[in-house]
């Protein structure tokens, strides 16, 4: 069996801290601390699963909104504890911290200078790059991109998703393959818009402090099961196709200048070949029985038998 390719970048939405808590009679703010120890757990899955992207959603735009007691104690909690005392654990282990997010007031000079430490700490790490999303929102992302497209006079014209990407704040940011969400929550949140086009959805109940490796081994498991199309036909879909064509007498899809022999069909991944074999057998009985019923009918006598469903 081939060995499977991991996704080159999940997503995280980190949810469930404040119900943990709460289940357990406790304030939310004990929610964050237990979440730690999940935090270390997604980047161990990440790294023993040869995953080069990680982002997590660790503080939204709208989080703000939040009692200022939690946002206070979650903002200097992040930075101080979780990034700051880790950091150097990441540059150990080749984990390269990015910050994706944007500037605001409200945001401590101490806490963004703990953050800003600790990415130029990891600066030449390569083994994972892990975008921590703090302070960040979706729309607030697009629409920066757009005003910087704005002040370079870019024409209309030349917009593309390309040179839209060019102008993002993390361009090197590539599309999300798997999002995952702890909480039982099934929503995007307004996290990572552009880059989750065509990401596989994943949603555990399980709660964000309760989430270990084994979680995250789970998710990529679903992941692996998922058919990831972008829009064409799955493989097997595309020999039907192919062979549908070729008998009414259209063009073969490009590349494809015959149909496949018995030595090509040999060839052919297990699951596709079955299928093709299924529908060549089916088409054989089709003929067999219109050629009896067309013998049947010249001759005079009774008809076949009605074909089976």
């Amino acid at each position: 069996m081939e060995p499977r390719i991991p996704p080159r970048h999940v997503a995280c939405i980190m949810d469930g801290n404040g119900r943990w808590a709460q289940h357990r009679g406790l304030g939310r703010t004990h929610g964050h601390m237990a979440a730690r120890a999940a935090l270390e757990a997604v980047v161990d899955g990440a790294l023993e699963e040869r995953v080069e992207w990680l982002t997590l959603f660790a503080f939204s735009t709208e989080n703000w909104s939040r009692p200022e007691e939690e946002v206070s104690f979650l903002v200097n909690f992040l930075a101080q504890h979780v990034i700051e005392r880790g950091a150097q654990g990441m540059r150990e282990r080749g984990v390269r911290l990015r910050l994706l997010g944007g500037e605001d007031p409200r945001i401590p000079a101490e806490v963004t200078g703990r953050l800003r430490k600790a990415e130029e700490l990891t600066r030449d790490n390569s083994t994972l790059q892990l975008s921590l999303a703090f302070n960040y929102g979706g729309r607030q992302d697009l629409c920066e991109t757009a005003r910087s497209l704005a002040a370079q006079s870019v024409p209309a014209a030349e917009v593309t998703p390309e040179t839209f990407v060019q102008h993002m704040q993390l361009p090197e940011l590539p599309d999300v393959d798997l999002l995952l969400r702890t909480g039982g929550e099934h929503r995007l949140s307004n996290f990572l818009l552009w880059h989750c086009a065509y990401a596989e959805l994943v949603f555990l109940d399980t709660l964000w402090p309760d989430f270990r490796t084994t979680h995250f081994r789970h998710a990529l498991e679903l992941y692996h099961q998922r058919q990831r199309r972008f829009g064409s036909l799955a493989p097997a879909d595309a020999v039907d196709a192919a062979a549908h064509a070729a008998v009414a007498g259209h063009a073969l899809p490009s590349g494809l200048s015959t149909l496949p022999g018995p030595s090509a069909l040999r060839g052919l991944p297990a699951a596709i070949a079955s299928r093709l074999g299924a529908s060549l057998w089916g088409g054989v009985k089709e003929t067999a029985l219109f050629a009896l019923e067309q013998l049947a009918a010249e001759s005079g006598r009774p008809g076949c038998p009605d074909r089976p469903a």
